[in-house]
Formats: structure tokens, sequence, C-alpha cells
């Protein structure tokens, strides 16, 4: 994958989706009732056969020059391995999932499932970025110890979600996010055969990138298959989940992108002629004025004409981070590959890694129906609270397309928020952003962070996800 495949959805599709009161990534919120803190327990024991053969090497290997040493002899242990997952009699499906028990009892009862970043990425890209315990520092390659892991609040799935991306195997090609999704339920249930003693915990779905896709559907299922589930969902979070290039980002950035006057003013009058800057500035209102209208003058729109003349090395999902961390498919991401970290993994033999799939997930194209059409007012009605996160810096996820999605889409009885999202995010006594909740749906802007934010800003992060799971009262 390089950098054009993954600023991919054009302007066209975008607002479409948008029209249609479906912005793809979009998840909806539910009920104003918050989540309830688990009471005190001890860890959580696992007795099973099953579970002993998934069980990883209490020590993480990390001998070679490149890694520190991570020793944590406190941390329950790990779980890791491939699951046989049921499909049709004509498919299989093998999901690799690595399970990281909460820091404390604080988390016990929690339970969080950490979806592929991005369409066809492994998930221990996200693991191993910012919200697993141990976090690999991108420009050296040194495994560390992160103070602001999720598990601090949570037990983690980090779950492969689709054959042959990352340690995932079979032959059970998807061709919608509903297989993709089922293909989650089914993997839950087949877990907690091996590891029964979770059952009856708080379930919340989380995912980075066009995987907030996934994330919408598999709630919708796990919603309307609950009786099967013995987890309880609570609610999902998505982070920066849609790419949109728009003019007026690259113009309020221009300080980074260079665009000389001329290339400046082009790309304006490219929104202008298709219309676009006359949507943006009607629509993006609070509340919104009316149902969005069709834009038919941007079907043909330059999806990355945003990007032509910014400087070679700009690093596009951080437009003002270090450009040598400019890695959307996470290459430097090499410790999964190592043989003694897939032997701690339980998988047989060497298997051949990469970040992210070079194959397309959808061979034929997406064929589902954007959520908000039936999949997420159920997930609104049902949830107690849903999570959208944008980051200020990724230039592949404007924060005026998140928001315009927002504002085109009806949940609770009304479309978009009625107020603006001006409220100040704190985060230990600094102002780390801006965010807005109404009717069950809380969207935050992080301030100083790319499409990684747990990476760019675990502190941030953290508090949100804690906020997510009813660990922190408010924002």
């Amino acid at each position: 994958m390089n950098n054009s495949t993954h600023i991919r959805l054009p302007l066209f599709f975008l607002l479409f989706n948008i029209l249609l009161g479906a912005l793809q990534a979009t998840t909806p919120p539910a009920p104003k009732k918050s989540p309830n803190t688990p009471k005190a327990a001890g860890p959580v024991t696992f007795k099973s056969p099953l579970a002993q053969k998934f069980l990883v090497s209490q020590h993480l290997p990390g001998d070679s020059p490149t890694f520190s040493f991570i020793r944590n002899s406190r941390r329950p242990p790990s779980y890791a391995g491939r699951l046989n997952v049921p499909t049709n009699s004509k498919q299989t499906a093998e999901l690799f999932f690595w399970m990281i028990p909460a820091d404390d009892a604080r988390g016990s009862k929690e339970i969080t499932v950490w979806l592929n970043v991005d369409d066809a990425c492994s998930s221990l890209v996200g693991a191993f970025q910012g919200t697993g315990p141990i976090t690999m520092d991108p420009s050296t390659g040194v495994l560390k110890r992160n103070p602001y892991s999720w598990t601090r609040s949570s037990t983690m799935i980090y779950l492969d979600s689709i054959v042959n991306v990352g340690f995932s195997r079979g032959n059970a090609t998807p061709k919608r996010s509903e297989d993709i999704a089922q293909l989650v339920f089914n993997f839950l249930t087949s877990f907690l055969k091996v590891f029964p003693e979770l059952e009856a915990s708080n379930l919340y779905l989380a995912a980075l990138g066009y995987a907030g896709v996934y994330a919408s559907y598999a709630a919708h299922i796990i919603y309307a298959q609950q009786s099967q589930l013995a987890l309880k969902l609570q609610g999902i979070i998505v982070l920066d989940a849609v790419h949109v290039p728009i003019a007026k980002y690259v113009t309020e950035n221009n300080d980074v992108f260079k665009f000389d006057p001329a290339k400046l003013k082009k790309l304006q009058a490219n929104a202008m002629q298709c219309g676009y800057t006359e949507f943006l500035n009607k629509n993006l209102r609070y509340p919104p004025l009316a149902p969005f209208q069709n834009l038919t003058k941007a079907e043909n729109a330059h999806d990355r004409e945003m990007f032509k003349g910014s400087p070679p090395d700009l690093n596009l999902w951080n437009i003002r981070g270090k450009p040598e961390l400019a890695d959307f498919q996470y290459q430097k991401l090499v410790y999964p590959g190592r043989p003694d970290v897939q032997k701690a993994f339980n998988l047989e033999g060497s298997q051949k890694w990469a970040s992210c799939a070079t194959s397309p997930v959808f061979p034929y194209g997406e064929t589902s129906d954007p959520p908000t059409l039936k999949a997420l007012p159920n997930v609104i009605q049902n949830s107690k609270r849903t999570v959208i996160v944008n980051s200020q810096w990724d230039a592949t996820v404007a924060p005026e397309g998140t928001k315009l999605g927002i504002q085109g889409m009806n949940w609770s009885g009304k479309q978009g928020f009625q107020k603006p999202i001006n409220r100040s995010f704190m985060v230990a006594g600094k102002q780390a952003g801006k965010y807005q909740s109404e009717r069950g749906l809380t969207y935050v802007e992080v301030a100083n962070a790319g499409s990684m934010m747990p990476r760019d800003d675990g502190q941030a992060t953290l508090a949100i996800f804690e906020y997510l799971v009813g660990h922190r009262p408010a924002l």
C-alpha cells in the first residue's frame, strides 16, 4: 500500500454518504446513563486446558540490540494465538488475537476489542503504537513501557478480524463490512468457550480508520444477537475514521503545506467550482439548517489534488510531526515478524509478517449500505456511550469532514449537534482539545495529534477511553 491508496475516498463518495445521513465512520451514541464502574475484584485466572494453549511467555522476547528488554513480573500473563472461527461450510477463518488482561481490579470487568487499523492493517499496530502496555518508538525501534496503556482501564483484545491480515488466515473472503462484523461476533462466541471466566463482562469495541465501519456493523450484529453472547456491549469508540481532502484544511495549515499563492488559489477555485465550499459553509452549522441536498458537481472530484505541491517529505498523517515518521503502512513495526516473538504468540513455524495487507479487503468493492441507514440508529438506542475522536493534524482525515458527517446524521429524533463543538477538553489541568456531547454521542477533537492519536498524545487518548468505559465521569 502506498500513500495514494490510503488517501483514496473521493470527495464525491464522502459527500454522497453524508447526503444519505451516513458518514461511514460516524459512530452513533446512546442513552444518557453512564457505564458502571466495576467493583473491586482480584485478577482473573483462566483454568481451562484450552486457555493454557494460548498462554504467552511472561516476558516477550527483547534481547536484540534493536529492542529494549521488557520485564514486568507483576503483570498477569497474556494470551495469544489463532482461534478457529465458525463460517459457512466452504470457508475457513483462523483469527489471530492477543488478549492482555487489565492491570488491576478497576478494569477487570471491562473487555475492549481493538479491531484492525484502517481497512487492512493488523491490530498489533494499535497494540504497539499507543494502546497496549508496550509501545515502540517509531524513530528508534526501541520497545518501552507505555504509561498510558488502555489496560489501565480494561482487558484488551487485539483482533485481526480479517483473514490474511496480520496473522489471521483462511479463505473467508468478505464481500461487505457485515461479513467482517459477523466474524467478530463468531470470534467472541468461540473466545468465551476458551475463556468462560470472562462471561458477563462489559464489552466495548474500538477501531482506528476505516475499521470504524467494521466496528459499527459489529455492534449492530451483537445487539441483534445479544442473547447468544455472554458479554454486555456498552459502547464503541472510533478514531480518525474518514479520509476527506478539503481546501479549507490546506488553507488553514499552509505553513506546513507550503503551497505558493497560485497553487493555493487553484485549489480553492476547484473547491468552489465543485460546490464543496458552498456546501460546507451552508451545512456546517449548529444546529443544521435542513437535511443535506445532493451535490452532483463533485462527482469527478480529484481526491489527490489536495496534496500536490506540498513538500515531498511532508508527513500527511501528522502534518506537524517528524517527516521520518510518515509511515502509514507501519513498516517500521517489524517486532511481530521475529521468529521468537511469533513463537511466544503460539504461532506455528515462521510466519510472513506485514503490518498491512497489500491486496484489497473487498476484491469486488465494498457493497455495504452506509451504517447510519440502519445499523447505527440501532446502536444509538442500545449503547451507553459512543465516542468519535478526530485528530487535528491528520491531513487525510480533516476534522471538518467528520463534523459535516455528524451534522448530516439523524439520531434520537434530531439531526446533528444542536450546539457548536467548543467545550474545552481538559487533561491534567491543560486543554487537550475540544468536544461536544449530545443525545449520547460525544465528539472529541484532539489538538496535538495526528492519525496515531494513542502514540502522539497517549494521555489525552487514555482519558477519552476512560470516559467511554465510565472510569472518568466527564471530559
